[in-house]
Order: C-alpha cells, then sequence, then structure tokens
C-alpha cells in the first residue's frame, strides 16, 4: 500500500524542522479554514526565514492544494501536530548524529538548526556556547535571548576579530543586541594566550560546542551562521551524558579563572 505523499511531507517537515517555525505555521495555517489563495500561501512562506522549512512547507501546500483540495485547514493542522506528537514520543538514542547538508538525500538525521535549538530552548540553569563564527542566525541569537529571559546563567565563547588574523571579516559580538552583551557573559581567547607556530602564525579559538545544564552536549563543525544552519554541509553529534557536559563545562570555566580565556569588555 503505497504512503500518502501530503502524509510523508509532513513527517518530514515535522522531523526537520525547529518547533517555534511548526507553531507559527499551524496558527497561521488555522486563519485560512480552506485552501490558501496564492497571496495567503507567499504571505506565509515569506515569514519563514530558512530556506529549508520554507522549501518543505511549499510542498506540503502544493500537494494539499492540488491533491486533497478537500481537506480544510484544521485538518491540515491536526495532521502536523498528530505528526509532531509521535516524533517527540519516539525514543532519543543516547548519541545522536545531525547534519545540515543536500536536501534530496533520504535521511533521517534532524538537522543542525533544529538540534541546536531544542537544546538551547531546554536549558534550565546554565548554557555554554563556543564558537569561531557568529553571524545572521537570528533564530539561535533569539533563542539565548530567551534563556537569558528566564534566568539561565548563559557563558558565550567567541574568536576575536583581531585575533583571527584576517580569517574572520566581522565580529560575532555584533550578532548579539546590547541587552544580551550586558547579562551574559562573553569571553575570547585573547591571542598573546595562544600557541604559535615557527612562521608567527596563531591558533585559532575554533570549537563549536553548546552544553546545557551540564549535561546536554551539542559538538559540531557548524559555526552559529545562516550558512552552516541552512547551506553548508556540516555534521556533529548530540547527547546527553551528565560526566562530559561536566567535564566540557569545567574545562572552560578553568581555563576563564586562570585567564586563558578573557572578557570582552565592548562590544566592536
Amino acid at each position: 500500500m503505497n504512503e500518502n505523499p501530503l502524509v510523508l511531507l509532513i513527517s518530514d517537515f515535522v522531523q526537520s524542522t525547529p518547533s517555534e517555525i511548526i507553531y507559527e505555521v499551524l496558527k497561521i495555517i488555522r486563519e485560512w479554514h480552506a485552501t490558501p489563495s496564492d497571496f495567503q500561501k507567499t504571505k506565509l512562506l515569506s515569514s519563514i526565514q530558512s530556506p529549508h522549512s520554507k522549501d518543505k512547507l511549499k510542498k506540503i501546500i502544493d500537494c494539499w492544494v492540488n491533491d486533497f483540495p478537500e481537506l480544510t485547514s484544521d485538518g491540515v493542522c491536526l495532521s502536523i501536530q498528530s505528526s509532531l506528537a509521535t516524533f517527540r514520543t519516539l525514543p532519543t538514542p543516547s548519541l545522536e548524529l545531525i547534519w545540515t547538508g543536500p536536501e534530496d538525500l533520504t535521511t533521517n538525521l534532524r538537522r543542525t538548526d533544529q538540534a541546536l535549538l531544542e537544546l538551547i530552548q531546554g536549558a534550565n540553569k546554565h548554557l555554554l556556547m563556543v564558537s569561531f563564527a557568529v553571524y545572521k542566525a537570528q533564530p539561535i541569537i533569539d533563542a539565548i535571548e530567551a534563556a537569558i529571559l528566564r534566568n539561565v546563567k548563559v557563558i558565550i565563547c567567541l574568536e576575536d576579530l583581531d585575533g583571527s588574523q584576517g580569517k574572520l571579516s566581522f565580529s560575532g559580538l555584533n550578532a548579539f543586541s546590547e541587552s544580551v552583551f550586558k547579562l551574559a557573559s562573553f569571553y575570547t581567547w585573547p591571542i598573546e594566550n595562544r600557541p604559535h607556530a615557527a612562521d608567527g602564525k596563531f591558533g585559532s579559538l575554533h570549537a563549536k560546542i553548546a552544553v546545557a545544564d551540564r549535561c546536554k552536549v551539542f559538538v559540531s563543525s557548524a559555526n552559529l551562521t545562516d550558512y552552516a544552519m541552512e547551506l553548508n554541509l556540516e555534521m556533529g553529534v548530540v547527547f546527553e551524558d551528565e560526566n562530559l557536559g561536566n567535564q566540557i563545562v569545567d574545562l572552560f570555566t578553568e581555563m576563564i579563572l586562570n585567564n586563558t580565556l578573557q572578557p570582552f569588555h565592548h562590544k566592536e
């Protein structure tokens, strides 16, 4: 028996899209009451920042309008909600592979942005973020700000523009609002503290890590940029392990305490 194509499209969308995008989509579709007009479709798609999510949502709407026009908007919303509820009850592997890559491949892997957003949104007390570059990854930035507003202690370690020796063309600090900069703790690796090669070139703060509440860990090749979350080929893992989470946080805490990592005192 062949699977319903709309069901397959919805399942794929739910498994690879951050939940806050799904909820926004549901809110808008509920207001339609019937299949959408071209204007309604265009307005919804234009509100989605992620090209990846936008493309999958477009396929759902096209399939709905062309193949199942008798479906009400409530029916489509119920299908999306049911798929989301089912996906959330599936057992999460202790070590999960995540990636960003070509859309035409058949894979059940979660995307980098989805996994990272879930980790940040689930933080209750402590959040450590480490990245070489930060640029235009607005959903991630917004999630960090929301964590701060719910009293999560946020520590952010970034590469310094000058310390990158030309590898960066922008400061990661500029991605954050003034309020985030004041409420979170920002650190960098001063160039005078770095090892260097015989030709005088220095090392970089190149790690890409997130740890929530000292137990939920994200390690990836992906920087906190729109390209890394949407267009690049990136791969990493997420897992929950209190021992390893504590090791990572303790290591960065020690580097802060012994001044290997030092505070950013101003936004560049």
